[in-house]
């Protein structure tokens, strides 16, 4: 729940950002935030015990023989982490064991930010500590998101401080939020809006949406429509449903690689039943003059090998939201994306796991059940449990 109320302050703090946001409107959300008490959620997947034995005692039997590396061992345990987090575990373990800086950063995380070890969280603190002591960067960035969920912005900026938050991008996103707050640092919304810039080239969701609100109000800098459609479009793509409200988009339901509600999934529904209360969004400015203005420069650039621009136009095709659904294109537009793999691994996760439905069910294409189960384990691999689900299934 505190993961939630600090989403939620970060979601409010963007929006009133924006000087076109009525007070009345601001009042509203900050009741609606206050009551929220609960978060829709997809049934979660569960992997049996049988399954969980094969894979550990599979892997660990090969690292044992020297057959696999300790960084595989933690690679594989990634890979099952979205499924089984108690694989995941296991695995980890396993490789912790060589003080492989890696695996005791990602043991760490698993203990500190996994619902089903919230028991352990101290020891994962620990572990982040000590990889972070170290020399592990990354480990100093989970430190920061860690401190930064427990309310404590002062220590998690000496974290963030620590490592290049270029790498990370909920790093950005929480400096941005900072800044924007004037939490610990002096409020400075132009810099806010440089570390959301930077959180979203990382494919982080909240920080592209909280860019594209940037994008979209005064005080930060130039007020820009089309990139500010771009961005929140993505970011709701990517599971934020704050994002996909404000563009007068369905609520997907689902966030990249849990496969469960957006947490702030019920202000996302009371924010977008408020707006279309009081206006048609085709009348909205981020509307006329983002997506309708930006659409032929956008295509352009896919045109020209942007894959940013590729994801965006096909999953409007995809979707079927903003331009009629067309499979042909969404595949068009996704394959060399998926080839490339360049993008953040949120984004090629969602790229190849909507390919590999799109060959296994015939959607603009022959089925091809070779090329669907190729696309679903690297979706897989990028931590989408739908695809993981998904290889399961395919023959």
């Amino acid at each position: 729940m505190k993961k939630t109320i600090i989403i939620l302050s970060l979601t409010l703090a963007a929006i009133s950002a924006n000087a076109d946001i009525k007070e009345s409107l601001m009042t509203l959300l900050r009741n609606q935030a206050k009551t929220s008490q609960t978060t829709k959620k997809s049934q979660p997947f569960h992997m049996s015990r049988q399954k969980q034995d094969s894979i550990v005692n599979s892997v660990t039997s090969l690292y044992s023989k020297g057959e696999i590396s300790s960084d595989s061992v933690v690679s594989l345990a990634l890979y099952h982490k979205t499924a089984s987090p108690e694989v995941a575990e296991k695995l980890l373990k396993t490789a912790v064991s060589e003080k492989n800086l890696r695996s005791v950063t990602e043991l760490g995380v698993l203990y500190a930010f996994t619902p089903e070890f919230s028991g352990k969280a101290a020891e994962g603190e620990k572990l982040l500590q000590a990889a972070a002591n170290a020399g592990y960067k990354e480990a100093n960035a989970y430190l920061g998101l860690y401190y930064y969920n427990k309310n404590d912005v002062r220590k998690a900026k000496t974290y963030f401080d620590k490592c290049n938050p270029m790498e990370f991008g909920f790093g950005n996103m929480a400096l941005g939020a900072m800044y924007l707050q004037g939490k610990g640092v002096k409020t400075d919304i132009p810099k806010a809006r440089e570390y959301f810039h930077k959180s979203a080239l990382q494919g982080y969701p909240r920080g592209a949406s909280l860019y594209g609100h940037n994008l979209r109000a005064s005080g930060g800098g130039p007020i820009d429509y089309p990139e500010a459609f771009f961005w929140l479009y993505i970011a709701g793509d990517l599971g934020d449903d704050t994002a996909r409200a404000t563009l007068g988009r369905p609520l997907n339901g689902e966030s990249f690689g849990e496969g469960e509600a957006a947490e702030d999934g019920e202000l996302a529904l009371y924010w977008i039943s408020t707006v279309n209360s009081m206006q048609n969004m085709k009348d909205e400015p981020v509307y006329k003059d983002g997506f309708l203005k930006g659409l032929k420069a956008k295509e352009a650039a896919a045109d020209a090998g942007d894959d940013w621009a590729g994801f965006y136009l096909g999953s409007m095709n995809f979707n079927g939201d903003f331009l009629n659904q067309n499979f042909d294109r969404a595949i068009r537009y996704y394959e060399p994306i998926a080839a490339n793999a360049k993008l953040p691994r949120t984004l090629l996760a969602l790229v190849n796991s909507r390919l590999a439905y799109m060959y296994k069910e015939g959607k603009g294409t022959k089925v091809n059940t070779i090329k669907a189960k190729k696309y679903a384990k690297e979706a897989a691999r990028y931590g989408n449990l739908g695809a993981y689900k998904m290889t399961e299934h395919i023959k």
